[in-house]
């Protein structure tokens, strides 16, 4: 019995991780290889597990659905970087024009915006470059280790810990979107001014074209860089799901 209720808060864990975490919630990622990656981490993590005692049917639905919070904590803190990533590509497309182009993306479950898809895909390849993927697996395996299975206390956390994560992913977005937008602020300056002394001309169809083709100039030309950037608040987010998990650690 003990052994069953290991596995099954291990499941509980690791699952609930993988329902909102990078790369395993998306629609798109099969169920089926989603269960295989599942409980191949469940089979990986029983070693890292010790001195754990039965418990009650009341204490272990109890310790299930901490393990299940913790597990939602974790991937949602992994997953930071790739919202903050979406939050920028929809205010660049808002100021470019393109925010009457998003469509429904059923691998996200959500409206996407274009440059907030480009993005996206961006910083999931900047995040298998970096083997990235193999320090969050390694995290998740990690957890078990350092916070004991029924072991979760939350004494140690703070509204000031929550507000720091939520506003670096809002200066990371504005980090992200300011060289394109303030670009196409600078272009719709000049077209206002040329409208002014031509108003011959149409402005509106003209910006249309402008500003799809600088912003995408600006994109490429920013490109190196925009790789760079990524790879470091992506390598960050594991590092404050680890420093989440320590604090857990240091409250018990």
């Amino acid at each position: 019995m003990v052994q069953v209720q290991m596995g099954a808060l291990i499941l509980c864990r690791i699952m609930s991780f993988l329902v909102i975490g990078p790369v395993f919630s998306q629609r798109g990622f099969p169920n089926m290889a989603k269960m295989v990656v599942g409980f191949s981490l469940v089979m990986s993590a029983f070693p890292a597990v010790h001195g754990y005692k039965e418990l009650s049917m009341i204490l272990f639905s109890l310790a299930a659905v901490k393990e299940i919070l913790f597990g939602l904590a974790m991937g949602y803190l992994s997953q930071l970087v790739f919202n903050a990533v979406m939050m920028a590509g929809q205010m660049i497309d808002f100021q470019v024009g393109f925010s009457m182009a998003q469509a429904y993306d059923t691998t996200m479950q959500m409206l996407t915006s274009q440059f907030g898809k480009l993005y996206y895909w961006l910083a999931l390849c900047v995040f298998f470059m970096l083997n990235l993927h193999q320090q969050m697996i390694y995290g998740i395996l990690e957890s078990f280790r350092l916070v004991p299975l029924g072991a979760i206390v939350l004494r140690g956390f703070t509204v000031d810990g929550v507000v720091k994560l939520f506003a670096g992913m809002a200066a990371m977005s504005l980090s992200l979107a300011a060289p394109l937008v303030v670009s196409v602020l600078v272009i719709d300056l000049v077209l206002g001014i040329i409208s002014r002394s031509i108003p011959q001309i149409n402005v509106l169809m003209l910006s249309l074209s402008v500003k799809t083709a600088v912003s995408l100039i600006i994109f490429l030309l920013l490109l190196p860089n925009l790789t760079s950037f990524l790879g470091t608040h992506l390598a960050e987010s594991i590092a404050d799901m680890m420093e989440f998990v320590r604090s857990i650690q240091r409250a018990r």
